[in-house]
């Protein structure tokens, strides 16, 4: 077990994607010298959103913020290797521009996906509208009769290995001396509404001067141990590889279904995924494959899009969680109310990997300057979580 001091600056409450980028951004951070530690009880990560996730990274969201999270994230694997090289050694990302297609089922549909366009056009997105017969040109394997046409996001919009990139990062963080221990946290003590100390499974305990909810879908029972509620909860989420006897040469952007249904290549398969019906609550350990979301939900609506996908057979399948914010479906970063020196950074509701880096940045801009520095995420605040105000983003996948 690893030695642990008496005090830390910084105790991240769960060491995947996010604990690990606040973490990793800290210790960059020149003007920060504390001690940092992470609490992680899934050594490895097995069970981690962070591995489980279908890895891609796109600009087209309705949100400002959203976009802005993104648009960083983006710049991050750009420079991928320089951000995370250790010793001049980096994972290789394998990243995939491919651009992500928003398909519209009639024309109110195409006018709202064009509306959103201006947003994203003057927010730096690289996103243009196509009719029918212009996705016909760019991707002729697709059955365009049933659609009004298509939002295309730009090259920079894809997938990556998540897997590489939250290692990346997790390695560059022990580098430069973040301590992380394999335990969970039983208990956080408040006095005078600030966190002193953090209990440990084991029976070790640490004082601490902030402590960061990293914990994804078990967030709820991290803020409930000082006494806050936070409407972030756990959501199946299976992820199939299906192989296809009639092979598809064409570039194929991750594409998005009227019907909620998404699919992209995936190296010489490809993958797909979509909500369940009824998409409810489930148990913290429910890593159960929902193995019929693709004969009923999902085949279906691949064959009416991709005549090709009339002959296709699962290779692999996986299950997932999403650690889904029900208020609206957005990050909650920063501060909680009543107990300044306890930060969220929960609820991501899916769009974790990509939103990772620029919410490490931001939490360690709080942590060291007491602001958000780079982008002001004050909006996303848990403030909105207790006057019951959501973030409007009309682009959830």
């Amino acid at each position: 077990m690893t030695e642990l001091l008496s005090h830390y600056d910084v105790v991240c409450v769960g060491g995947a994607m996010t604990g690990s980028a606040a973490a990793y951004f800290l210790s960059e951070n020149p003007d920060f010298d504390g001690e940092i530690l992470v609490v992680e009880p899934d050594w490895t990560y097995e069970f981690a959103n962070t591995t489980r996730a279908q890895n891609s990274i796109r600009k087209q969201f309705t949100s400002l913020l959203n976009i802005q999270l993104s648009s960083f994230g983006m710049d991050f694997l750009d420079n991928f290797h320089e951000n995370v090289q250790v010793d001049g050694q980096s994972p290789e990302l394998n990243y995939r521009g491919t651009g992500y297609l928003f398909l519209a089922k009639d024309e109110a549909h195409y006018e709202e996906l064009e509306g959103q366009s201006v947003d994203q056009l003057e927010a730096g997105a690289d996103v243009t509208m196509l009719r029918p017969e212009a996705v016909a040109a760019l991707f002729p394997y697709m059955d365009v009769s049933e659609i009004a046409g298509g939002r295309l996001g730009g090259r920079r919009e894809g997938s990556f290995d998540g897997w590489a990139l939250f290692q990346g990062i997790r390695q560059r963080a022990l580098h430069n001396k973040v301590t992380y221990t394999r335990d969970r946290v039983a208990d956080i003590d408040v006095v005078d509404g600030r966190v002193t100390k953090v209990h440990l499974e084991s029976g070790a305990s640490v004082g601490v001067s902030w402590v960061i909810n990293s914990a994804g879908t078990r967030a709820r029972l991290i803020a409930r141990m000082i006494g806050l509620e936070l409407p972030v909860e756990p959501r199946a989420r299976t992820s199939f590889v299906f192989d296809c006897r009639t092979p598809i040469e064409a570039v194929m952007p991750l594409t998005i279904t009227p019907d909620a249904v998404h699919f992209r290549r995936e190296q010489n398969h490809y993958m797909c995924g979509t909500a369940p019906n009824p998409d409810v609550e489930i148990d913290y350990a429910d890593f159960e494959i929902r193995h019929a979301e693709f004969e009923e939900q999902i085949w279906p609506v691949l064959a009416r899009y991709v005549p090709q996908f009339d002959q296709v057979q699962v290779v692999t399948s996986w299950a997932g969680q999403y650690d889904f914010n029900t208020l609206d479906h957005n990050l909650v970063i920063g501060p909680g109310n009543e107990v300044e020196n306890f930060l969220f950074a929960n609820g991501f509701s899916g769009h974790g990997l990509q939103q990772g880096p620029a919410v490490g940045r931001g939490i360690s801009e709080l942590i060291t300057y007491g602001e958000f520095r780079s982008i002001d995420l004050s909006p996303l605040g848990y403030e909105r979580i207790v006057t019951g105000t959501p973030i409007r983003e009309d682009a959830v996948i």
